[in-house]
This record gives structure tokens, C-alpha cells and sequence, in this order.
């Protein structure tokens, strides 16, 4: 099995399970008054994680794989760049069954 095959195969896993929301803290920061307040909003499975299952990858091929997988339109994802530099993806969801990924 692929890399992509199993970073699909997660993400059809993960989608299994039902959407899950979290609390995020939210804030505001004003020229008066800094402020706060919690929100709730969805998770998505990101490669960061994926990366802790799949050990004897990199998150660089990792992001490699979500890509060509998005390219090909199987999965939509969106990147992320954290502030220390670190890119990864959220991957929002599959665009096809595994049979249709299987076939393509």
C-alpha cells in the first residue's frame, strides 16, 4: 500500500467516526480592551497527525502525498502555516469512495 492509499484511507477512517468539534479559544485583541471568548468549531484530521501514525514517514511526504491526492481530486484539504514556519494540511474531506480511489 502507498503512501497515498493510506493517507486516504485514513482520512475515509476518520470520517467514519462523525464530525467533531472542538472548544478554540478566540481572541480580540483592541486599541480599549483585549478580550476573549471560546468557540466551538470542527476538527479536521490534519497531517501532523498523521505523521504520529504513519512513524516511517516524513510530514514532508506526507504534505507530498495530500497534495497529489487534492491534485487528482479525491480529497479536498487546505494548507496551514504556523508562525514557527511549519507548513501541513487540514484535510476537510474525501471526494469519492474507496472504490472510485482504487480505480483512479
Amino acid at each position: 500500500m502507498n503512501l497515498q492509499e493510506m493517507v486516504f484511507r485514513a482520512l475515509l477512517d476518520y470520517e467514519a467516526q462523525g464530525a467533531i468539534y472542538i472548544e478554540k479559544e478566540k481572541v480580540t485583541l483592541g486599541c480599549m480592551a483585549n478580550g476573549s471568548e471560546m468557540e466551538t468549531v470542527r476538527k479536521f484530521l490534519t497531517t501532523v497527525e498523521l505523521q504520529k501514525k504513519f512513524k516511517d514517514h516524513t510530514l514532508n511526504d506526507i504534505n507530498k502525498a495530500v497534495q497529489s491526492l487534492v491534485e487528482k481530486d479525491f480529497i479536498k484539504a487546505r494548507i496551514i502555516t504556523t508562525t514557527t514556519g511549519i507548513n501541513f494540511y487540514e484535510l476537510l474531506n474525501s471526494e469519492c469512495d474507496l472504490e472510485e480511489f482504487l480505480e483512479g
